[in-house]
């Protein structure tokens, strides 16, 4: 005998289709964008005019997920866009609070990937924090910062403060180094890989505990050369760049 299952547990069993939050605040050049998530990838993209464009696509993988949002703040200059978890606060409209998520049903957390893509109108600094998830940015012609925990980050641009993580590796190509200050590239586990144009001038100075160090440019050795440390000077000197990696190496390459 053919039996069939009832409509609503097909239903039941059905995955969530993705839900997507847009934003497209308006931003002139100097202004600040800044972009904090906690689960799923960040991916930034040079855009034009005076509009940026942020699509957050919530995909619920497990559980409810009502209560993961995406929202945003504006202030004198500076655009944030932001994940938060409303669980434990349902009226919580701001990103400052708390993000735990101790939604569970039975012995399983509550799972929602929220996936940021951006475009940054030319000039914007962008500043970009993440948790769980991948930075990917490419094109940028202002400052950023990029910074996550659990994920890689992937930098083409001219300029940067930081590109950091904790558990993942770092590739940057600058093409055009314009940064003032000093650019500070690190990461704990994984390695860390830069290109820079072959005319490229920096201070430059890293630290890895394990991995090796190479560079196909021409260093000006100041004090000890590594084999796990270094600090020199490639061509003129002038912008400064500091690397440091635990468990990975540190490979500068002529783009």
């Amino acid at each position: 005998m053919r039996r069939t299952l009832p409509a609503l547990l097909l239903l039941a069993a059905a995955p969530l289709s993705a839900q997507e939050t847009r934003f497209t605040p308006s931003m002139s050049p100097g202004n600040r964008l800044e972009l904090e998530n906690i689960n799923g990838a960040i991916v930034i993209t040079q855009g034009s005019g005076r509009t940026a464009e942020v699509v957050v696509t919530k995909r619920v993988i497990r559980g409810d997920g009502s209560y993961v949002k995406a929202i945003m703040e504006e202030a004198d200059g500076m655009v944030r866009i932001c994940t938060i978890y409303t669980n434990k606060d349902p009226n919580r409209k701001s990103c400052k609070g708390d993000n735990s998520n101790n939604s569970r049903r039975g012995e399983d957390y509550d799972q929602v990937e929220m996936r940021y893509e951006v475009r940054v109108p030319a000039g914007v600094i962008v500043d970009a924090e993440n948790v769980n998830g991948t930075i990917t940015a490419t094109g940028l012609e202002a400052e950023a910062s990029l910074t996550t925990v659990n994920g890689g980050i992937t930098f083409t641009g001219n300029s940067a403060r930081q590109l950091e993580t904790v558990n993942g590796g770092v590739k940057g190509t600058f093409l055009k180094p314009s940064w003032s200050g000093t650019l500070e590239v690190s990461s704990v586990n994984g390695g860390v890989e830069l290109t820079f144009p072959a005319n490229f001038d920096a201070e430059l100075s890293g630290e890895t505990v394990n991995g090796g160090v190479s560079s196909d440019f021409p260093v000006t050795i100041e004090g000890k050369w590594g084999p796990k440390s270094f600090t020199g000077q490639i061509g003129r000197g002038g912008r400064r760049l500091s690397v440091e990696t635990v468990n990975g190496g540190i490979t500068l390459k002529k783009g």
